[in-house]
């Protein structure tokens, strides 16, 4: 390796060390936390104290107590004066709501993908769905989860809306928990594509109406699949 390329090397490894480094405490701890409440380990009603979880993840008080405001905000957890934090039921009344709401962002962000993508943005949809079209071949459910998410973020990313971004994003990462604690299956994800493709080809047609409809379908039959899973999970602990 020439002394050039080995200072690329160098500082490309620094960057990733600095990064990692400057990542916040409390955003790992609130990941930690979310999966523990999604992977069943941590039940509705338990409660969250901000000593408890700083000593669990080695860390200070103050890390522990803003991931605890982080999943208050997505939904998670409520706090409560003079009483701490505890786990919040994700009921199906909430999960209705959340997903009406997000029908409702989505329809309008993606008409405005619609009137505003470039040849370029466009051609780069098509290739991110592509590779959901790979994983489901693949039958590849962890690979579909990361395309998915490519697929539809970058819809979103690219939107002016910022408070309508927001929103939208304010219940993602639970979401995104719950779906990789309960996968869908190699027929829900043949339909997922399917209707990704519908998307894509009324984007590319510059069909803002036809986009919107596709992506309220898309939805409609996601919150189905999430409503589905909380039922199950209900029906099993009642039993």
């Amino acid at each position: 390796m020439d002394q050039a390329a080995g200072n690329t090397q160098r500082r490309r490894t620094a960057g990733q060390k600095a990064k990692k480094v400057r990542e916040p405490g409390y955003s790992r701890i609130a990941h930690l936390i979310r999966e523990e409440i999604f992977g069943g380990r941590l039940t509705a009603g338990t409660r969250l104290k901000v000593s408890e979880i700083a000593k669990r993840f080695g860390t200070s008080t103050n890390p522990a107590r803003e991931a605890l405001q982080v999943l208050e905000g997505e939904g998670l957890v409520t706090i409560e004066p003079n009483r701490g934090a505890s786990v919040r039921e994700i009921s199906e009344d909430m999960l209705q709501n959340v997903f009406d709401l997000k029908i409702v962002l989505w329809a309008y962000i993606v008409k405005s993908f619609v009137e505003t993508a470039t040849p370029d943005e466009i051609a780069e949809l098509r290739r991110r769905q592509d590779a959901c079209e790979e994983a489901v071949q693949n039958g590849d459910y962890p690979a579909y989860h990361t395309a998915n998410l490519a697929f539809h973020d970058y819809i979103v990313d690219h939107h002016f809306n910022a408070e309508a971004v927001a929103i939208i994003r304010k219940h993602d990462r639970w979401l995104q928990a719950m779906s990789k604690s309960d996968p869908l299956n190699l027929a829900q994800m043949r339909r997922s594509i399917a209707e990704h493709w519908r998307i894509v080809e009324a984007v590319e047609k510059g069909e803002a109406e036809e986009a919107a409809h596709a992506i309220e379908e898309h939805l409609s039959h996601t919150q189905t699949a999430f409503l589905d899973r909380l039922r199950r999970k209900r029906l099993k602990k009642s039993g």
